[in-house]
């Protein structure tokens, strides 16, 4: 179902302190126990100016199944290689042509 599309993998946060974690990229694999995107990491940061610190080269990252809050299905003509991060009120939020934006964490979280 999600073998070959592209998504936004949100992690849980285990501790109130954590910096809230996504992936975006494309799923090349995935079962009951873990998911594989292709893609890069991005996570909140106060120290940045955009609000969060991206990848600078995608890599491939095997994520369990209990360390998922949510997965976002992207549009398959979404290019995640040039993210664009922008702000809706205090959400930090991935700007999807012709889609809903892709929430990514609250400002100040990081």
């Amino acid at each position: 179902m999600l073998k070959d599309k592209i998504v936004r993998v949100r992690l849980h946060k285990s501790f109130n302190e954590q910096r809230p974690m996504s992936f975006v990229g494309k799923c090349i694999a995935f079962n009951n126990y873990w998911v594989v995107v292709e893609g890069y990491g991005i996570m909140v940061t106060r120290s940045s100016k955009s609000g969060a610190q991206i990848d600078a080269r995608p890599s491939q990252n095997a994520i369990p199944n209990t360390n998922i809050e949510s997965v976002r299905v992207l549009p398959d003509d979404f290019d995640y290689r040039r993210l664009q991060l922008s702000t809706e009120g205090q959400q930090l939020v991935i700007t999807v042509p012709n889609a809903q934006p892709c929430f990514i964490g609250e400002i100040g979280e990081g």
